[in-house]
């Protein structure tokens, strides 16, 4: 998730803003301390234009 935020060159403010989640929420989803909601997943993957699966980790 991380990589594809810094690849559009947007910060975890403009992101978490855009799909509607506190930036600390994103902070503590990219960094693997707390789980993502299939929803907060499918609306981060609409923001970027990817599948959601892209987000996952392989």
């Amino acid at each position: 998730m991380r990589d594809a935020r810094t690849s559009c060159g947007q910060t975890q403010a403009e992101v978490a803003k855009a799909v509607g989640v506190h930036r600390t929420h994103l902070s503590a989803i990219e960094a693997g301390r707390e789980n993502i909601t299939i929803g907060t997943l499918y609306r981060i993957a609409d923001h970027f234009g990817i599948a959601a699966s892209r987000l996952l980790p392989d």
